[in-house]
């Protein structure tokens, strides 16, 4: 693994690039919680295979990035640590230090909700975004999280790891909650990667501010109107974190998305759902470099 910095003010971002140096640019970003190493290895290959240049990196107060700590010394503040555009701009100053002018993006989760800051506050760094598991703002009544999931999964996180094989079997129990189907290789995957997660560092409060500045954020849907280059938004019906129709609902406020449903996936992709995924960045970044848009309206499809 080769770890590079790039700087976004006084902060350091950790990023590791994957593939040829010609390949298309495809940036990804990860989730709540996650950091770089999450991206699992087979996804990785698949997408160099398919003429990818990957970076994937750490957002601030993640892994190998700049944790801002000083910020629990200070007197509680009613506002966050920092904003939501803020974490989005360390993504253009990634973009920079690769020395790429413009990229494709790839988030799930909160990197998709990254994703599409980036995408409205830089219109012409990006060439085209593919969100899984996203919505448009944090209304409860669109989200409609199971209790269920949400009690597992924060109960899991809630609690310290001392060794590095605590924090992988964390990382399995949150995939076992939140993947449809749950396969032994992934949740092996999984367990690996919190391992390495772990060697990096990990940073309950750095979750809690970056989580604070996805709250502070509302309802961005007069942002993701103004996004204007070609967006794939892809979800899970069996998501039970975050519900489909948020999905949906983050299309219809994209100019021009197209909004994909697999029937089967749950919050996060597991298995040979990865393979079909890889196949719609593909296809939609081939597309937003041919001068071509995605196909308006719902898709769905059996995986």
């Amino acid at each position: 693994m080769n770890i590079e910095k790039a700087r976004s003010g006084e902060l350091e971002i950790a990023y590791e690039r994957i593939g040829p140096a010609d390949g298309t640019p495809l940036l990804l970003l990860q989730g709540s919680g996650g950091q770089l190493v999450m991206w699992p290895d087979d996804v990785l290959r698949l997408l160099v295979d398919r003429g990818f240049q990957v970076v994937r990196m750490d957002n601030r107060d993640k892994g190998l990035s700049t944790r801002l700590s000083w910020y629990d010394d200070l007197p509680r503040k009613e506002r966050p640590a920092y904003t939501l555009g803020a974490v989005a701009d360390d993504v253009i100053a990634v973009l920079d230090a690769v020395g790429w002018d413009s990229a494709h993006l790839m988030g799930g989760s909160f990197g998709g909700v990254i994703a599409q800051l980036v995408a409205a506050r830089h219109p012409h760094r990006v060439r085209s975004v593919t969100m899984q598991s996203v919505n448009p703002s944090r209304s409860l009544r669109l989200n409609r999280p199971k209790l269920r999931t949400v009690l597992r999964v924060f109960g899991v996180m809630s609690k310290d790891s001392k060794t590095r094989d605590d924090e992988g079997e964390k990382w399995a129990k949150v995939f076992r909650a939140l993947a449809n189907p749950v396969l032994d290789e992934d949740v092996a995957q999984w367990r690996e990667a919190g391992r390495l997660a772990f060697d990096h560092g990990v940073d309950a409060k750095g979750d809690e501010r970056l989580f604070a500045a996805l709250l502070a954020a509302g309802d961005r849907r007069p942002q993701l109107a103004a996004i204007t280059c070609p967006v794939l938004v892809v979800h899970g019906k069996s998501d039970t974190l975050c519900h489909w129709k948020a999905g949906r609902a983050t299309a219809e406020a994209i100019p021009g998305a197209r909004f994909l449903l697999y029937p089967e996936m749950g919050h996060v992709p597991a298995g040979p759902q990865w393979a079909a995924m890889v196949d719609e960045i593909s296809d939609l970044a081939s597309a937003a470099d041919a001068g071509l848009r995605p196909l308006d309206g719902d898709t769905p499809r059996r995986r």
